[in-house]
């Protein structure tokens, strides 16, 4: 069966902030603009292969260790940043291969899903 892209990873793209590892988005905002964006937080294994599957695409990169998610050159300018998330993801490249998404370490995504909540009341 052929992967696709999904509404999730324009969601996801459409989140991440920023054009480098000093300007990118901690976890915590990429958490506030999706919901921003899409009125819910993503669950933490639509983030982790959402952002697997545009850092496999040369559509964003991240630095786990730093709590830093950007955009690349190809990711900033892509045509999937506009319109609807239905219009994004029609602009997105072929989806290449990608290995098997690697897991946040243990409570980093619900640290960071916390921490915007009690900032958010």
């Amino acid at each position: 069966m052929e992967e696709a892209w999904t509404l999730s990873d324009v969601w996801i793209l459409r989140s991440i902030g920023g054009v480098d590892p000093v300007h990118g988005s901690s976890l915590r905002q990429v958490i506030a603009t999706a919901d921003y964006l899409n009125h819910a937080i993503p669950l933490e294994d639509e983030f982790v292969t959402a952002v697997s599957r545009l850092a496999a695409a040369g559509l964003v990169e991240f630095d786990v260790a730093a709590d830093r998610y950007w955009r690349t050159a190809a990711g900033q300018s892509s045509a999937a940043h506009r319109g609807t998330f239905t219009a994004g993801l029609a602009a997105l490249p072929e989806l290449p291969s990608v290995r098997p998404p690697q897991a946040l370490p243990a409570g980093v995504f619900s640290s960071a899903v916390a921490s915007y909540l009690q900032g958010s009341t």
